[in-house]
């Protein structure tokens, strides 16, 4: 989540396309959680995986309860009905206070909510 084009260039499989593509991707998502997200990035060498570690500590999270329906529909696990829908249910129901209100919205599946955990905060 720290490493720079010119470090991730050094992994075989990895040239300056491809770690441009890492460090887009990392930006959009706030950074990377487990190697695994690295395969959404399309036609990733999976052999490169092997080479790569993840420090998840600094992970850049959105307050949902702050954040505008533009800023949270830009995260890439989060599409526009979802971010819709928790800028209604804030509207309606006030601040969200955890991860187990967006359970109550038809829009996210279990699936969803395990990948924007990480990536939310109240």
């Amino acid at each position: 989540n720290s490493s720079d084009t010119t470090e991730l260039k050094k992994i075989p499989g990895i040239g300056s396309y491809y770690a441009r593509r890492i460090v887009d991707y990392r930006t959009r998502l706030g950074g990377y959680v487990s190697k695994e997200q690295l395969l959404e990035i399309d036609d990733f060498p999976a052999k490169a995986i092997a080479y790569i570690n993840i420090d998840s500590e600094n992970i850049k999270k959105i307050n949902i309860n702050k954040s505008s329906l533009a800023q949270i529909k830009r995260h890439p696990y989060i599409n526009y009905y979802q971010a819709s829908a928790i800028v209604n249910f804030r509207r309606l129901h006030g601040m969200i206070k955890s991860i187990s209100e967006l359970r109550l919205m038809k829009e996210f599946s279990p699936e969803d909510l395990k990948r924007i955990e990480p990536y939310v905060t109240y």
